[in-house]
């Protein structure tokens, strides 16, 4: 956990934490790092997203393709959306399309032609769901989750010398 901890600091040096909360700004924050939209799609089934490694309730899916990243998710709260949405980034950010494929789930086994009509199949570079929760790129995707919301909360605080030299989180 101190790894992502450690990169999770990393990155937000170049990725603002919008104060207060806001997730539009903070997708359009990690795209604009990406050099690339970040498209989200909620999906009013989760049972469209069940048995592709997605979960149950509160379920994404991240599908990279050629110019573009979709999240394509469910949550019936707007706070669980905020996490499955940052549980995603999570995987973008933590490189987890650069990492090998078998955490990944086939393209032809998510019916994106019915959620998604006009996205070709060969626009499709990579789709990265949730497979179970014990795997190690599961487990650090639900950190930078977790770490990314608790940050979210955080009142603003003014930039200490002391806070930068002891620790290495960004300052908000």
């Amino acid at each position: 956990m101190s790894d992502v901890t450690g990169r999770f600091g990393d990155l937000l040096r170049d990725i603002e934490i919008p104060y207060p909360w806001e997730r539009d700004a903070f997708v359009s924050a990690v795209g604009r790092h990406r050099g690339r939209p970040i498209d989200l799609q909620p999906v009013d089934d989760p049972a469209v997203l069940s048995g592709v490694g997605c979960g149950i309730t509160t379920s994404g899916l991240w599908i990279k393709t050629t110019h573009t990243d979709i999240v394509l998710y469910f949550a019936d709260t707007e706070w669980h959306a905020d996490h499955v949405i940052s549980h995603e980034i999570g995987h973008m950010l933590l490189g987890h399309d650069r990492v090998g494929a078998s955490d990944g789930v086939a393209a032809d086994r998510v019916p994106l032609h019915a959620l998604m009509p006009s996205l070709s199949p060969e626009a499709i570079k990579s789709v990265l769901g949730r497979n179970d929760y014990s795997s190690e790129r599961e487990t650090a995707a639900e950190t930078f989750a977790d770490l990314l919301m608790v940050e979210a909360t955080l009142p603003r605080r003014r930039p200490s010398v002391a806070r930068r030299m002891l620790f290495r989180t960004r300052h908000r």
